[in-house]
């Protein structure tokens, strides 16, 4: 069998949804290691908070903040960078309606607005993550490629800014990214440029910001526990990443 390009969201997916691996995942990985298969990472996460998994699953590409930064062998190979004339849009526009932004860079992430909203706090506490803390000039400091926008869907519209687009990732948050970016796209960059084709590539994802890559992808796979609308892109619909969904699909296309 050709070697296979094949990437994994986080949350959901890889992890469960107590934030713990199945030995059945572990097991996998291993497993596509010894048939020299490519494994990556594409989460919306940001380094910082997806290192720990790159280390203890010894992954060496990553696509980080949904597409806005990639690393390959562990060194960048992908970063687009936010432009100051839209940040300063962006944060005029949620300080008119008292909505809140998280800024993100390759290595971290902080609030922007010094009291947190009601919609970040449960986001946060959702998901079992600190909230980000306090800097309002992290953005001038440090080059921005996503930010965490929480408003009311109703208000999105307000949001109109040419160098952005909206990604849902939770009922309370949208992920702020380069319009012309996406987990998609850097996925479909960094395996080309490392000798593997469109066809190549298995998705395995389960959140609204994993649809363009499971329709981009060879073979896209939603978890069992993935949302209704990601299910609908799927080439495979695999078992819940409580229920080792990973290993079972692997085990069906006899990748392991």
């Amino acid at each position: 069998m050709n070697k296979k390009f094949i990437v994994f969201d986080i949350d959901g997916t890889l992890l469960t949804t107590e934030m713990k691996f199945l030995d059945s995942t572990k097991q996998a990985l291993v497993f596509l290691k010894e048939k020299r298969h490519e494994i990556v990472i594409a989460t919306g996460r940001d380094y910082t908070s997806a290192k720990s998994i790159v280390d203890e699953l010894e992954i060496e590409t990553y696509v980080l903040c949904n597409g806005s930064v990639g690393y390959v062998r562990h060194e960048l190979a992908h970063e687009k960078v936010f432009s100051t004339k839209s940040i300063m849009k962006l944060i005029k526009i949620a300080k008119e309606n008292n909505d809140q932004i998280v800024f993100q860079t390759s290595k971290g992430l902080r609030r922007h607005f010094e009291i947190p909203g009601e919609s970040l706090i449960q986001a946060y506490d959702n998901l079992g993550w600190p909230i980000p803390e306090f800097d309002e000039v992290y953005w001038k400091e440090n080059s921005i490629i996503q930010a965490m926008l929480f408003c009311k869907p109703e208000d999105l519209q307000k949001y109109a800014i040419d160098e952005f687009r909206y990604v849902s990732w939770h009922k309370f948050g949208l992920d702020v990214i380069p319009k012309e970016g996406s987990k998609a796209k850097t996925i479909l960059k960094i395996a080309k440029e490392n000798g593997f084709e469109r066809e190549d590539i298995i998705f395995f994802g389960d959140g609204m910001n994993d649809i363009e890559l499971m329709e981009l992808s060879g073979i896209g796979i939603a978890m069992g526990n993935a949302e209704t609308e990601v299910k609908e892109k799927a080439d495979l619909i695999t078992d819940s990443c409580n229920e080792h969904g990973i290993y079972n699909a692997l085990k069906k296309l006899l990748l392991i």
